[in-house]
């Protein structure tokens, strides 16, 4: 099916005049009250006592990067912060991932952008879970709550940060806080994520500027593989021919934060010999005029049109139309 860009790009523009967001895949909303005041002292604030305590005592104040977190991410392209959130906070969202999938909230992962999106267990074994503010209303929970304060925080310390600029960049991206995808990713045992890309040319998701994963994995030991492999080659899916391998492997212990820039950073998630559970999230650039035209695929720019459209009819809100 072929569609005019004559007919793309207006709609886009009136959307930008709207104030609104374009979301080309359902990705959910994160539309959140004004974060608490957050105060910039060292992670030892984070920690609580390993005994039972009410929810409202386990984050004295909202979790933030520090100015070290910034440089690392910008110098090596990807940071690792260990005890981002307090082990009670990690424990109850592990819990929260329980009840979610005792109930049938989790579905098993595809793979793929856009209309290639598909099943391929050759690729991929695990059980995706979509957040947000406005998502699993019907199960709610105060730990989600404080998850999004964190991670709304991270995304204000990252969103247009000077020290962030990378050469080719006229300005540091700026990030749409109603674009934010975010997920919980459930790997049971013998499940894998082979390497691949968070942003690809040509999809939706060149939308994506950071990739996030938070882990929620208790007591995690070596034998329980899971690690979260970095690549650092070349290459982008593949190793490229001759190349010697290059590569990071990070320890997927609970509350621990990795981010890294979606469109640098080929990963995987290397065979796991245990469950494990972490919150997987991208922060997103707002949508220009050319996002649309450049899609490659005709039944993408369709499903683009379909979504300006609603956003025209909501008065610029993000919704999602397509599953």
């Amino acid at each position: 099916m072929l569609i005019s860009e004559k007919m793309i790009l207006p709609a886009l523009i009136l959307c930008a005049l709207l104030g609104g967001a374009l979301a080309f895949n359902p990705i959910p909303v994160a539309l959140r009250p004004r974060a608490p005041k957050r105060v910039d002292q060292s992670r030892a604030k984070y920690f609580t006592p390993a005994r039972a305590s009410p929810l409202s005592s386990i984050e004295s104040s909202t979790p933030c990067l520090s100015s070290a977190d910034i440089s690392a991410l910008s110098s090596q392209g990807y940071v690792v912060v260990p005890d981002f959130i307090s082990p009670g906070l990690v424990s109850a969202l592990r819990e929260d991932v329980s009840a979610l999938r005792s109930v049938g909230n989790f579905r098993v992962a595809r793979i793929g952008q856009d209309s290639t999106n598909a099943l391929n267990e050759d690729v991929r074994v695990a059980e995706t879970c979509f957040l947000g503010r406005n998502k699993l209303r019907d199960s709610p929970n105060e730990s989600r709550g404080r998850l999004y304060d964190a991670l709304d925080a991270v995304r204000e310390d990252l969103s247009g940060n000077p020290a962030l600029q990378r050469k080719e960049e006229a300005v540091a991206p700026a990030l749409e806080k109603t674009l934010d995808e975010l997920l919980y990713a459930f790997y049971p045992r013998g499940g894998f994520y082979r390497r691949h890309r968070d942003s690809v040319a040509g999809s939706a998701s060149v939308l994506r500027i950071y990739s996030l994963l938070l882990y929620l994995n208790d007591s995690w030991e070596e034998k329980d593989g899971g690690k979260l492999r970095m690549h650092m080659d070349s290459g982008g899916d593949f190793l490229p021919p001759g190349e010697d391998p290059n590569f990071i492997d990070i320890e997927p212990r609970g509350g621990t934060l990795v981010l890294f820039r979606s469109d640098a950073v080929p990963h995987e998630v290397l065979d796991t010999n245990a469950e494990r559970a972490a919150v997987v999230g991208w922060y997103n650039r707002p949508v220009n005029t050319s996002d649309a035209s450049d899609l490659v695929n005709d039944e993408d720019k369709v499903r683009a049109l379909m979504l300006v459209a609603a956003l025209v009819l909501v008065g610029g809100g993000l919704i999602s139309l397509l599953s």
